[in-house]
Formats: structure tokens, sequence, C-alpha cells
């Protein structure tokens, strides 16, 4: 099921840009100096997984030494700007964090536009801007990601569409974590067998 899918039979939907219905937010950097034992966690390129914002290996900093440093909240929609460019994710952990020069967040005009109907739109164009990174190390532009295309439906037709594909996407993990238990458990049959066949066929063979 596509993001396209609901919208390609609808010819009165607006195809607006995407600055027009949205900001488009830079991260700062974070110098090392700065690191403390607790505060606010940043979000780098790194925490954004499977089309989500994960909590590894964060770094925290106090919002007295980054007093511009915006917040991603829940339900917050990034994209990764360099690194991986491209990457999406939301925030669907309880956790506020700041956000690194490496990402982008995107703050949506609440009258035009719903937050999870533009993570599936974005989630949707991700080869698309992938493939306008530029430079050395490859990089996406505020500028240019601003004048992207997004088809604009009513709200309340954006929030069925987002509804639709949120179930359709926890489908898709669901299928690719037993998929990812099925390959372990083969793993473990294997590491038995392995080791039966080794110790000569001995019932003390252990995986």
């Amino acid at each position: 099921m596509s993001f396209k899918s609901f919208l390609s039979e609808d010819k009165s939907i607006k195809h607006l840009l995407l600055e027009e219905v949205c900001e488009i937010c830079s991260g700062i950097s974070f110098q090392g100096s700065f690191r403390r034992g607790s505060g606010i966690p940043v979000i780098k390129a790194g925490n954004v997984q499977d089309d989500q914002i994960t909590e590894d290996n964060l770094d925290y900093f106090d919002s007295e030494d980054h007093p511009k440093a915006a917040i991603i909240k829940y339900g917050d929609v990034v994209i990764v700007r360099k690194g991986s460019p491209g990457k999406v994710g939301i925030n669907l952990t309880d956790q506020e964090f700041f956000f690194s020069s490496e990402i982008f967040k995107f703050v949506p005009k609440e009258e035009v536009l719903i937050s999870r109907y533009l993570y599936h739109f974005l989630l949707s164009q991700q080869e698309e801007i992938k493939k306008g990174a530029r430079g050395i190390i490859p990089g996406i532009r505020k500028s240019e990601l601003g004048k992207m295309r997004i088809p604009i439906p009513s709200l309340e037709t954006q929030e069925r569409i987002a509804h639709t594909l949120d179930k359709f996407r926890e489908i898709e993990r669901e299928i690719e974590r037993e998929i990812e238990r099925e390959i372990s458990l083969r793993d473990k049959q294997y590491e038995y067998y392995r080791n039966y066949l080794i110790n000569g066929g001995s019932k003390e063979a252990s995986v």
C-alpha cells in the first residue's frame, strides 16, 4: 500500500510547496566541551533508524548552554540532512530532544497540514530526496527541500490516510520482527547441531 495510491484519482487536490505549508528548522552544532552527564539528549543522524527516532548512544547538554537550540517533541517529524541524507523519522517517545546540525525538523502549519500525513509523504519521497544529496559529504539543502511539492487534501482526508498507513506500517514492522525471531531461532538450531557434530554426537552439545 503506497502513499500515492490514496491520491491518484483525486484531481481536485492542490500541490503546494513544502515551505508554504511547514517551517523547516535547522539543528545546531554541539561542542563536546559542553557535554553533561544529564540534561537534554541530542539527536544525530545515527538516531534516525527504521523511520523512527531511537535513544541509542545519546549525548546530553544543558539548555542554559544552548538557549537557541530547538526541541523535538512527541510526534515531531525529522529528516537527516547529511551523513545518511534523506532518512525520515518521527519521535514516538515521551522524551524531548535537542537536534544536531545533521538534522532538519518540520513544523507544519496546523490549519493545513497534519504531522503524520507529512511523515508518510516524506517516507514516500525518501529515495528521490537521497538522489538530490550533494557535496563531498552528501547532504540535502533546506532551500531545495522546501521546493518539493506536497499534495494537500482536507485535514480529514489527511487524518484518514495517516491512520491507515500507520496501521499498515505497524503490520510491516511486526512481520520484520517475526522474520528476525525466525532467523535467530534458525541460528540457534544451526549452532546446536554444529556443536553436536563437532562433539561427535555427544548430548553435551550446547547452543
